[in-house]
């Protein structure tokens, strides 16, 4: 029997690979679970051994390069080798209910339970995910997308004589995301008015054209740049986290000069003749020359300032006592 268990197998695998893509089959139960990039740590479940699991991807399963299974095997199935399979499918028809059992689905892999006490199985999402087969983890061959449902992980026998404890024994499983090296970027561009006039954004030197919407972004620092011929130009620096999304606020500011006066509380303060009242609020003013007055009782002092358009200004008046010695 030892000696013809392998052949037996093989044969089992080859036939499994030969049928056409989609499988039909039945499980004893299934089990869900829900994949968010907002919540990467691992998810715990117990299988039986014709169990199902089927995974469920929210948000467009943002930033996910692939799914990790990690199978715990229960030592009383190491010593019946190639009696266990698992496998991975999408298309699932109908969609998975734990009320439902009989199932249709396109094959990713099928392949037999190693001989050992802990499995991973690694399934991608992406064609660009980077992951390698290691001699402790195994690699799907196909890409299961998102946006076509959920993916389903199931486990069966393919051999008779199974251990006589088979109905009770359990394989915990742990489901984890595998992120990408990339986070959500939005932009909250407040303009001054309601006329929104043109701006360029750019981002580390590229443009930005939609920056109503999320642009995705590899983690680190990046620049951003606002510029345009109405508004004042901004420039701001922000951090990128792997699988989170980071907001933006930029208030916008026109481009008329603004100038801030700081005096003694008993100054009288002149611009252009005109009195002004000291406040902690910059002044509008209009481009061009103008005369600050600055007076104290019967002291006055007036400064000339050209006032350019996108600039602030600081006028203060400074009353200091210099002390001297002399011999």
């Amino acid at each position: 029997m030892d000696t013809f268990r392998p052949a037996l197998m093989a044969l089992i695998m080859f036939s499994l690979s030969m049928h056409a893509s989609a499988d039909t089959f039945r499980v004893r139960s299934l089990k869900t679970l829900d994949i968010d990039y907002a919540k990467p740590e691992a998810q715990s479940v117990e299988l039986g051994y014709n169990d199902a699991l089927a995974v469920l991807f929210k948000d467009k399963a943002l930033f996910l390069r692939a799914i990790e299974v990690e199978i715990k095997i229960p030592q009383e199935m190491i010593a019946w080798r190639n009696s266990m399979a698992y496998g991975v499918y999408n298309l699932i028809k109908p969609l998975p209910e734990s009320t439902v059992i009989d199932y249709q689905g396109e094959r990713l892999d099928v392949q037999t339970l190693p001989s050992r006490l802990t499995f991973v199985l690694q399934i991608p999402l992406i064609a660009q995910h980077g992951l390698k087969e290691g001699p402790y983890s195994s690699l799907v061959p196909s890409i299961h997308k998102p946006l076509s449902g959920p993916l389903l992980f199931r486990l069966f026998p393919v051999m008779k004589g199974l251990p006589d404890n088979i109905e009770s024994l359990t394989f915990p499983v742990k489901v984890k995301p595998l992120l990408t090296d990339e986070g959500g970027f939005l932009l909250d561009v407040a303009f001054p008015s309601p006329d929104k006039l043109p701006v360029t954004v750019r981002i580390d030197e590229k443009p930005y054209d939609q920056f109503t919407g999320m642009h995705i972004l590899g983690t680190g620092t990046h620049h951003l740049s606002i510029v345009s011929e109405h508004y004042r130009n901004e420039v701001r620096v922000f951090t990128i986290e792997q699988g989170k999304i980071t907001r933006l606020a930029v208030p916008l500011k026109d481009t008329a000069p603004r100038l801030l006066l700081t005096a003694p509380e008993n100054a009288r303060i002149l611009i252009d003749g005109q009195p002004v009242s000291q406040t902690r609020e910059p002044i509008i003013m209009e481009s061009g020359e103008h005369t600050i007055l600055f007076q104290i009782g019967d002291y006055e002092i007036a400064r000339t300032i050209d006032v350019e358009k996108g600039k602030d200004y600081t006028v203060s008046m400074l009353i200091d006592i210099q002390i001297t010695e002399s011999y």
